[in-house]
């Protein structure tokens, strides 16, 4: 029996727990329970931190993808948001769900949410332009060939052997070649 405080709880434990999981499982075959159980929480601690099993794999991004829309809403110039917010992205569940996602069985799972986060991130990117006086056609265009670059740079850093180059140079290419201007 130990004494003291409980060990702390965070993201990153549970993320790893579930990881492990989901590798030695399959992603369909580990439940929520597994994933508490392996952790060392409840089912409401996982709560705290997660809306579902699948946000997991996407926390890190989300919180850089609302980061994002944040900044574009406060006025910042697309290519800037988008660079800022893979700035300091620390993927790995998704990095490993990206590599090893058929053993995971996750392909087609990781295909649906890239691209509902990448519309959600075209989204953002289009109304910012069309704030300022971009037509909504061209808008929707550039937004969307930002977006997809940015989630080619992801896919891209995700299979990078080890060690992995910076994700924010790999999101600059990517920009650059979607025609973004510095």
């Amino acid at each position: 029996m130990s004494s003291g405080r409980p060990r702390a709880t965070s993201r990153s434990t549970i993320a790893e727990a579930a990881t492990e999981l989901f590798l030695e499982r399959g992603f369909a075959e580990t439940t929520i329970a597994d994933i508490t159980q392996r952790a060392g929480v409840s089912r409401s601690s996982f709560f705290n931190y997660f809306s579902s099993k699948s946000a997991v794999l996407w926390a890190a991004l989300d919180d850089a993808i609302h980061s994002a829309v944040e900044a574009l809403r406060a006025g910042a110039a697309p290519s800037a948001a988008l660079r800022a917010a893979a700035v300091d992205i620390q993927a790995d569940s998704l990095a490993l769900a990206i590599i090893h996602g058929s053993v995971m069985g996750l392909s087609d799972e990781l295909a649906d949410e890239r691209a509902i986060r990448t519309g959600i991130l075209s989204r953002a990117v289009s109304d910012s332009l069309v704030s300022t006086g971009m037509a909504r056609l061209e808008a929707d265009v550039h937004a969307a060939a930002l977006s997809t670059a940015v989630f080619a740079a992801i896919w891209a850093w995700a299979a990078s052997d080890a060690p992995r180059p910076a994700l924010s140079g790999l999101v600059d290419r990517a920009l650059g070649a979607a025609g973004a201007s510095r």
